[in-house]
């Protein structure tokens, strides 16, 4: 399977240089470690024999599991977007549509997420990596979407944008932790349409093909 390491963070440390053409397969051995053992189980050493690399290539790579793990889940999802990666379309429902069309494979992120999701109480190494790297991004592009959407007069006068950026993330972890619901393309559009947008704009229209 190849795997995308372009957007793996890096870690600087002196000596000799580390081995890049590993990085793929210590990142899918992290991969089924999770499937099978989940967090709580898997371990750096289990996952270096697993790739077939030295443990101590590994800790060089990533001081932390929960580094590694994260980085495992976002090279099996695409890239994080950013506002510059989302056309400005006219309107807040046009940019939400073309989020979910550029972001096709960002369920591999929320997937995984279920699998971790027990542990993060738990552990808060892991809290803080999963809600730096995977949440954090995330809610940033729905602000920045809002904020251009206010910029073309569209949103409430007064409406708590920062508020309203935070529901689509609550919403998911929600149906992830407590009801185990899937999130599947009805909900995920559900969730912009009938939610984001009318507390954003006061508009509760659904445009059924949006541009």
């Amino acid at each position: 399977m190849a795997v995308d390491t372009a957007h793996v963070g890096t870690v600087r440390r002196a000596g000799r240089p580390r081995d890049e053409s590993r990085d793929a397969d210590i990142l899918e051995a992290a991969r089924l470690e999770l499937a099978e053992r989940g967090y709580a189980r898997m371990t750096m050493a289990g996952v270096a024999a697993r790739a077939g690399a030295g443990k101590a290539t590994v800790y060089r790579r990533w001081p932390s599991k929960a580094d590694l793990v994260i980085d495992s889940i976002m090279c099996a999802s695409e890239a994080a977007l950013g506002i510059g990666d989302v056309p400005d379309t006219g309107s807040l429902r046009g940019d939400f549509a073309r989020v979910k069309a550029l972001a096709s494979r960002d369920d591999a992120v929320w997937g995984a997420l279920t699998g971790l999701i027990s542990e993060i109480g738990h552990s808060p190494e892991l809290r803080e990596a999963v809600h730096e790297r995977l949440i954090c991004p995330r809610q940033a592009l729905v602000r920045a979407l809002l904020a251009r959407a206010e910029a073309r007069g569209e949103t409430v006068p007064g409406a708590d944008l920062d508020l309203i950026a935070g529901v689509p993330t609550a919403m998911i972890i929600y149906r992830l932790k407590l009801t185990g619901e899937p999130l599947d393309p009805a909900f995920l559009t559900a969730l912009t349409e009938d939610v984001v947008i009318p507390l954003a704009t006061g508009y509760a229209d659904r445009d059924p093909d949006p541009a």
